[in-house]
């Protein structure tokens, strides 16, 4: 693991802490937290999806409730073959070769996530890895181990267009607004299968052209992949976002 996001006292929860304290809940050996193994979703042209449980980031616009916000209470645990089977299942009836695990953050629980892989790898199927990039972009070595996998692409979003936009989406550390793109870095460097999504919902222009222009720096061809991802204000969504006066 890497380390803290915080050199200096600011305002703001550390992701990277959460995460740690989030898998003490969520994550028991190798088994993790889901709600459901494999519903069937039009993302990507068709996907087969898990719901996971437990997040490190508390993002005001969230559209998932119970497993982010009382992941204590919320689903059940799996081994990482009850997940690849229920997932494998949908995408057999469906005819989708896409599957993935949302809802939550993707990569806490590495035992469980990499045995999931482990899986995928011997399979036809393609893994879609949703994640923050919190946890990618704190250990490079992350990367590193990801990249023995070929069935495997990772969607890292971003939450904002700059540290400030993105503490009042989240609630957590400014400074951690640049782990994503230290993740993304990574991914690229490891040669691992990556493209990004920034939520652009309360951006202005001028942050919208900044992300893009970090992101040419970063690789041209993110720009090709990129997703500029307007939230749906759902009725809880709408009440925080009201609650914390982004709205």
């Amino acid at each position: 693991m890497g380390y803290s996001t915080a050199s200096v006292k600011e305002p703001g929860y550390d992701p990277v802490d959460l995460a740690a304290a989030t898998e003490k809940v969520v994550v028991a050996g190798n088994k993790r937290k889901y709600v459901q193994l494999g519903r069937p979703l039009r993302f990507y042209g068709g996907t087969s999806s898990a719901t996971e449980v437990g997040c490190n980031l508390r993002c005001k616009f969230c559209f998932s409730d119970k497993p982010v916000w009382k992941p204590k209470t919320t689903g059940q645990f799996f081994t990482p073959k009850e997940v690849f089977d229920g997932l494998t299942k949908t995408a057999r009836k469906h005819g989708y070769r896409l599957i993935s695990a949302s809802a939550s953050e993707g990569t806490l629980g590495r035992e469980h996530l990499f045995e999931l892989l482990d899986l995928v790898e011997e399979s036809e199927y393609i893994y879609i890895l949703e994640t923050n990039g919190m946890t990618l972009g704190d250990d490079k070595n992350f990367a590193k181990k990801l990249a023995r996998y070929r069935n495997l692409h990772v969607r890292v979003s971003i939450k904002g267009t700059n540290p400030e936009e993105f503490h009042k989406l989240t609630g957590a550390r400014p400074s951690a607004f640049h782990l994503p793109f230290k993740a993304l870095k990574y991914l690229i460097d490891a040669g691992v299968s990556c493209n990004a999504c920034v939520s652009i919902s309360f951006s202005t222009l001028d942050g919208i052209a900044s992300v893009k222009e970090q992101l040419f720096k970063l690789w041209p061809g993110l720009l090709k992949s990129l997703e500029l991802e307007k939230i749906k204000k759902f009725p809880k969504v709408k009440g925080r976002l009201e609650a914390s006066g982004i709205i």
